[in-house]
C-alpha cells in the first residue's frame, strides 16, 4: 500500500470511526443490552496506521517527442457576401435536420388512440348523467310531498 493510499484509507476510516462514535452515544448509552462498535472500529484504525507502506514506483517520464514545428495557415482572400449565402445554403441542404415523420418509435412506448373516448372518460360522463337524474328525482319528491325530503335528527329521551 502507497503512502497516498494510505492516507485515503486512514481518512475513510477516520469519517467512519467518528460517525460509529456518535451512533454509539446516542443508542448504545441509552440501551443496556446494545455494545458499542466504536471500539472495534478504533482498533482496526490504530491497526491501519502501524501497518508499513511501501515508496510508490518512480514514474517514468514518457519519452519526448521532437516537437512539431507549426507551420502558419495560409492566408485566404475574404469572401464576399452573396458566395457566403451560397455555401450556407448548400450546407443547409446537405445536413438537414430529421422531420418529425422521420423520428423512430420506441417498440416499448405506449401508443394511445385519441379520437375515441377512454373507458374513463365514458365512466365520467355516465356518472354525470346518474347525478342530474338523481337530482331531478328529488326536485321531483320535493314537489309531490310539498316539503324538502330530509331527515330529521330524533333525540332520544333518557329515562
Amino acid at each position: 500500500m502507497t503512502e497516498q493510499e494510505k492516507r485515503m484509507v486512514m481518512q475513510f476510516m477516520g469519517q467512519t470511526y467518528g460517525e460509529v462514535k456518535k451512533q454509539d452515544s446516542m443508542l448504545v448509552n441509552q440501551s443496556g443490552n446494545l455494545r458499542p462498535k466504536s471500539e472495534e472500529m478504533k482498533e482496526a484504525f490504530t491497526q491501519m496506521a502501524r501497518q508499513p507502506t511501501q515508496q510508490a514506483p518512480p514514474q517514468q517520464a514518457p519519452p519526448q517527442q521532437p516537437e512539431a514545428r507549426v507551420t502558419p495557415a495560409p492566408t485566404q482572400a475574404p469572401v464576399d457576401y452573396e458566395q457566403a449565402v451560397k455555401e450556407l445554403a448548400q450546407a443547409d441542404g446537405l445536413a438537414s435536420p430529421p422531420t418529425v415523420s422521420e423520428q423512430v418509435q420506441d417498440p416499448d412506448q405506449l401508443m394511445f388512440d385519441l379520437t375515441e373516448p377512454s373507458i374513463l372518460d365514458k365512466l365520467l360522463e355516465a356518472s354525470k348523467t346518474t347525478n342530474l337524474l338523481l337530482k331531478d328525482i328529488k326536485l321531483l319528491l320535493e314537489k309531490e310531498n310539498g316539503k324538502p325530503a330530509k331527515k330529521k335528527a330524533t333525540s332520544k329521551k333518557s329515562g
